[in-house]
């Protein structure tokens, strides 16, 4: 890691992460289908660890933002269908984050990679 301004910005989009993930906990405790497992929304926001772990080797602000809404919308799409289900599979449906939101993370991660470090062609000068 080159810069500290990497490490913080990694820890925040963490702590950012996992504190979504236990307000939405917290909204989800009023409706009679929602889990009761406080602990489980450290693994929930395991997608968020990953999109840490991509802040820190370089993703750019932008990226990381819009990345982070992504990520934050499949949870919350997750928990209120969860919650909101009387179906014995409803707890499928925090595979979201996971699934989708690793691979949009994902492409996300390396198109910005790309557009970032791609080399530019150098301006021509004229010779007289």
């Amino acid at each position: 890691m080159k810069r500290p301004g990497r490490a913080v910005a990694a820890a925040a989009v963490l702590l950012l992460g996992v504190a979504f993930c236990f307000a939405m906990y917290g909204w989800q405790l009023r409706y009679s289908y929602a889990f009761h497992d406080p602990a489980g929304n450290l693994f929930l926001a395991i997608p968020f660890a990953g999109l840490a772990v991509m802040v820190a080797c370089g993703m750019g602000r932008l990226a990381a933002i819009a990345s982070w809404l992504i990520l934050a919308t499949l949870t919350v799409i997750a928990y209120v269908a969860a919650a909101t289900s009387s179906s014995s599979t409803a707890a499928l449906v925090f595979i979201a984050p996971f699934v989708y939101g690793t691979f949009g993370i994902s492409v996300i991660f390396a198109v910005d990679q790309i557009v970032r470090h791609r080399k530019l062609p150098r301006p021509r000068t004229k010779l007289r």
